[in-house]
């Protein structure tokens, strides 16, 4: 597949996607950097991939840290000397609140979480990143099939998904003379730990808005049988794995939509 010995970032890898993306990453032999806020999962996933052909470094701390994003791409470069790829899984969901029940604090750190701290691991990797010799650096941003439509979460959650979306696009435009590939991932419904997020910071607020869950069964994933088709998360790590191996060295740009047909609908 192209990733032995390759120096990759993964942030948001201590469950779902992530979790997925690193196994099969140490699997196929790269050197991981796993980055989450959970660092006791991300010592068992350690534990659990000992043996693999590839190695992983567990970084924890939480994504809306600058400081923690900084430290982070400096230990990279003081110990690896390079980055070849970097994968951002990270991701929180708005309890799908409608618009006029958004807070600054919910709006604040759904923007965080999806988007500015996709941006300042990007910003912060691109020096190690940029001018790669041979085949090409790559970028890998997990957005969501809410980035492609109006509906099925709440209204953070949705314009943070488009905003991440412009960020892969611009990116792949601007730093394409720089043999850096920069694409997307878009999932449907998965199952997830991603609700966990909000939970830990907000215990006292209700898992799922009254307002916005009727909204989102309107034409959510239970429009698919029956509201039993959810993927898993390796789907999603297989369709990162493409976009980081040799088979997809002309692709830049691109966005992958791995929904199970919601978006078709």
């Amino acid at each position: 597949m192209g990733v032995e010995g390759k120096v990759t970032l993964v942030v948001g890898s201590a469950t779902g996607m992530g979790r997925e993306t690193v196994i099969r990453l140490v699997k196929g032999g790269a050197t991981v950097i796993a980055f989450d806020i959970l660092g006791d999962k991300l010592e068992e996933l350690k534990s659990e991939l000992s043996d693999a052909p590839g190695s992983m470094e567990p970084y924890a701390g939480d994504v809306t840290d600058k400081e923690k994003i900084k430290g982070c791409i400096g230990h990279i470069k003081d110990t690896y000397g390079t980055l070849d790829n970097l994968v951002y899984v990270a991701g929180a969901l708005d309890m799908m609140t409608p618009a006029h029940a958004v807070d600054d604090e919910l709006w604040d750190y759904i923007m965080d979480v999806n988007v500015n701290s996709a941006f300042r691991f990007v910003r912060e990797a691109l020096p190690l990143l940029k001018d790669h010799e041979g085949r090409s650096a790559n970028i890998v941003i997990v957005s969501s099939l809410g980035g492609l439509v109006g509906s099925s979460s709440g209204t953070a959650y949705i314009t943070s998904k488009h905003a991440v979306l412009g960020l892969a696009r611009n990116l792949a435009w601007t730093y394409k003379e720089n043999n850096i590939h920069t694409n997307a991932v878009n999932p449907g419904s998965f199952k997830t730990a991603i609700m966990d997020n909000q939970r830990l910071r907000w215990p006292d607020r209700p898992p799922l808005h009254p307002e916005g869950v009727p909204k989102y069964y309107k034409g959510g994933a239970n429009v698919l049988n029956g509201g039993t088709m959810l993927g898993e998360p390796v789907e999603i790590a297989n369709a990162i794995m493409f976009l980081l191996s040799d088979e997809a060295g002309f692709i830049n740009g691109a966005e992958i939509t791995v929904d199970g047909g919601w978006g078709s609908f």
